[in-house]
Parts: structure tokens; C-alpha cells; sequence
């Protein structure tokens, strides 16, 4: 996020880099619809704006059924794979040891999902991080 470490450098001003983030996240959101399939839209709002609520959770994966009740993960597999293919979202799997390499360890039933920025993650949970 160049923009908001330059004005915070410039103004050292947090208030304008909050807003600078948020200028991102809706146009991240607009975004979506300009560049995503129609009917995979709306599913690609609803995961992207459920992150931070899974992540303040003590869940250890991400739980669909928390996105949308009764949700599967086939209805949201376009959407997860559209973000992560945007940059936008890592999903991050649990591994089974701690053992290196730990890519031998993972269990790719179980992951979480992190937002490309700790500061954009504040940003859309409007507290103060």
C-alpha cells in the first residue's frame, strides 16, 4: 500500500491512511464486478467481508457455514479460488507437525484465510489497530 506509507511518511497522519485504505477496499469491491463472473459476485463479497469475523474467532479453519448459513465449500469455491488468484487473499492450510519441509504436513481440508495486508485488515474491521 505505497499510498498510505507515503502519507503517513509526508503527514504522519493515521486518520488519512485509514482513509486511504478504505479508498482501496471499495475499490477492491468495485472491482468485483467489473472483473469477476456476475453470478460469482455476490459469494465473492460475502467471503471477502467475512475474513476479519473469521479471523477474531478462536475457529482453527475457516468455517463456511459462519459466510452463510448452511454453506458448503463447493458453493464457494469459484469465489475463494478468484481471490486468491486476484492476490487478494492468501489461504494459508494448517499443517499436521511441525516439521520441516512443512509443506509435507498439510492438511488441506483445514485452512484460514489472510488479507494481501495486515492494514487493509484493520481498515475493514473500522477499529484501531
Amino acid at each position: 500500500m505505497p499510498e498510505a506509507v507515503n502519507s503517513y511518511i509526508e503527514n504522519k497522519d493515521l486518520i488519512e491512511v485509514r482513509n486511504i485504505q478504505k479508498r482501496l477496499l471499495d475499490a477492491y469491491e468495485q472491482d468485483f464486478s467489473k472483473h469477476a463472473p456476475t453470478n460469482v459476485v455476490p459469494r465473492i463479497r460475502q467471503l471477502w467481508n467475512n475474513i476479519p469475523t473469521q479471523l477474531a474467532k478462536e475457529n482453527k479453519k475457516f468455517i463456511y457455514g459462519l459466510v452463510k448459513q448452511g454453506a458448503r465449500a463447493r458453493e464457494y469455491e469459484i469465489a475463494l479460488s478468484w481471490l486468491i488468484d486476484c492476490g487478494l487473499v492468501y489461504q494459508v492450510n494448517r499443517v499436521n507437525n511441525s516439521k520441516i519441509p512443512l509443506s509435507a504436513y498439510q492438511d488441506f481440508s483445514a485452512f484460514k484465510l489472510y488479507i494481501l495486508d495486515v492494514g487493509l485488515l484493520c481498515a475493514m474491521t473500522r477499529n484501531r489497530c
